[in-house]
């Protein structure tokens, strides 16, 4: 119904056109016509630009022009649709920044997320100023064009500042688009909340096929060539030895025509048996650098490698298990004894005899630096390698090593408590493959493979004597074609390098564990391979000494400066300095 009531003014009740123009309706409003809107519009802004009519022309016509354009300006979509193509590359500029970041490590991960954060605010901050302007065009486009109620126009204009207003039916119905930017407008601040949960760090895997600079391996065959009588420096200073050497010869080189001045071994060095082996021995782990995690893998990274080395190992083989059983040879050699020194029927729960064949020093009568006090011709055998002495071990092992046994012989239930076992090993060069993982700095290590290539001396021990009396060592092994000789140098130094690894392990478990009373006559004692109820070998004590051996071989590289120590990527060796591209080796990060 379009009606409308005249009403008298406040003051004397006249009608007028003006007058009329501004009732107020009972039941619903008339738009203006565009029309009398710019009329008004002009009318308003002639009254506006008295004030500049007393003004100079120049200044005049200035304000002018620059109001007109600022009107101009206002009556176009420019800023809103400059606002909508800022808003949209913000919004492409959030997406790509952390599309970016995507699966890379969380560095500085506060920063980005507030670097997100700013990008997610400039597009809501953008589009949303422009949605609230086209929601304000669109309120007056609906009020030009269609009839509403006064309540309904306030509505349609407070629909995105105001909740109720938005849910008033009226106003959904008058402006349909209307209420869907001021939707639109409603939900914008969601966009920098939610936006931050679009970038999250997790812990993951991520394996990565690379270089890694500071891998170090053994290479043995180094000995051949770093020798005490030319010694070799890595950044100025000197690589060491496993071994300590004698010699024949006064002067301060050899003569190498002359087969009387040879250097003859003489034992393991102090730098291997007491910085390596004994501190190996009273762990089950090998030795590890601390920082050797960081310089392999480089910070924050987990990693792991393979590598492959020859270096010396034990074979263990059980050769008889049980009272009474029959001990079997192991090759052509023959054990030394039987299960009757073994409890039950003897009083040994621990018997080792590792010396059998043992290389001695001094080798003859000899001076300072093992120089015979006799002249040549000397004995052909002198220093020579003629047999590595196999450790021929008997234990007794029980059910079960956590509860007490019997302590005295042949009481209670001794003969059902103890089960006598006899194993030999035998001294070879190994060709390992291993598995090193670095997992937060921590090494860890995995035998992957082991090729028992060959004896480290190839021979026999015999029961008889060498017949030069001359010498002090009078060992005398089958076949002797195969003894290794001072004069055979590279052999010579790789031999004596495997015995000086041996000879630790070897002395280590020498020995015996009498009872009653427990007495551990044994170094034995010291070691994780025995346990502290019974003092019985631990379970599996075969492969026990075996790895053992093993972790000892592993623990040079937990100090470079053993000439063995090398690079990984090329063999030689490294000396304790970090390395650089040229000795980047495979691995996985």
């Amino acid at each position: 119904m379009d009606h409308e009531i005249r009403q008298q003014s406040g003051r004397n009740g006249d009608l007028s056109p003006k007058n009329d123009k501004l009732a107020i309706p009972m039941d619903e409003i008339r738009l203006l016509s565009s029309r009398e809107l710019a009329g008004d519009s002009e009318t308003s802004s002639s009254e506006n630009l008295k004030g500049l009519s007393q003004r100079p022309g120049v200044i005049k016509r200035c304000f002018h022009n620059l109001y007109k354009q600022w009107e101009s300006y206002k009556s176009k979509p420019w800023n809103m649709c400059i606002l909508l193509v800022l808003g949209t590359v913000f919004a492409l500029g959030h997406h790509l920044f952390y599309l970016m970041l995507d699966e890379k490590p969380a560095t500085d991960q506060s920063l980005m997320l507030r670097y997100g954060t700013i990008l997610a605010f400039c597009a809501k901050a953008s589009l949303g100023t422009a949605a609230a302007m086209a929601f304000q065009q669109r309120a007056w486009l609906v009020l030009r064009h269609k009839m509403a109620r006064l309540d309904t126009v306030d509505s349609i204009f407070t629909a995105n500042t105001d909740i109720f207003s938005l849910l008033t039916w009226s106003s959904i119905n008058k402006a349909k688009i209307g209420t869907l930017i001021a939707v639109y407008c409603w939900i914008t601040p969601l966009v920098v909340v939610l936006t931050s949960e679009t970038l999250s760090v997790v812990v993951g895997t991520r394996v990565e096929n690379g270089t890694c600079p500071n891998v170090r391996t053994l290479n043995f065959s180094n000995q051949k060539i770093v020798y005490w009588r030319t010694p070799m420096k890595v950044n100025d200073r000197f690589l060491m030895s496993v071994s300590l050497w004698n010699t024949t010869t006064d002067g301060e080189t050899i003569n190498s025509t002359d087969s009387n001045e040879f250097d003859y071994f003489t034992g393991s060095s102090q730098q291997w048996d007491g910085m390596i082996a004994s501190r190996v021995v009273l762990s089950t782990e090998p030795l590890v650098r601390k920082e050797t995690g960081q310089e392999i893998c480089s910070a924050r990274w987990n990693c792991s490698y393979v590598i492959s080395f020859v270096a010396p190992g034990y074979k263990c083989e059980e050769l008889a298990s049980g009272v009474n059983s029959e001990v079997r040879n192991l090759g052509q050699a023959t054990p030394p004894f039987d299960t009757s020194a073994l409890a039950p029927m003897g009083n040994y729960t621990y018997y080792a005899k590792n010396d059998l064949g043992e290389y001695q020093n001094p080798q003859i009568l000899s001076g300072a630096g093992g120089r015979p006090k006799q002249k040549p011709p000397y004995p052909k055998n002198l220093g020579a390698f003629r047999a590595e002495p196999i450790m021929w071990i008997g234990y007794c092992t029980v059910k079960n090593h956590s509860k007490p046994q019997p302590p005295e012989p042949r009481k209670g239930d001794w003969y059902k408590a103890y089960t006598p076992v006899i194993i030999g090993c035998e001294h070879y060069e190994v060709n390992y493959t291993i598995k090193f993982d670095f997992v937060e700095g921590v090494q860890s290590h995995k035998i992957l493979h082991r090729k028992y290539i060959r004896k480290v001396v190839n021979t026999t021990l015999t029961s008889e004597r060498d017949q030069d009396k001359r010498l002090k060592d009078r060992t005398k092994a089958v076949p002797e074609k195969n003894y290794v000789y001072p004069l055979d140098i590279g052999k010579y130094r790789l031999t004596a390098a495997y015995h000086s690894l041996g000879y630790t392990l070897r002395r280590t478990l020498n020995g015996t564990t009498t009872m009653p009373n427990f007495n551990v006559n044994s170094q034995i004692l010291i070691t994780p391979l025995v346990d502290r109820i019974n003092y019985l070998p631990v379970e599996n004590f075969r492969h026990a000494i075996m790895n053992m051996y093993e972790n000892m071989v592993l623990s040079l590289l937990s100090d470079p400066s053993f000439s063995v120590v090398s690079w990984a990527s090329n063999g030689k060796p490294s000396g304790p300095f970090k390395g650089g591209a040229e000795t980047a080796y495979p691995c996985r990060k």
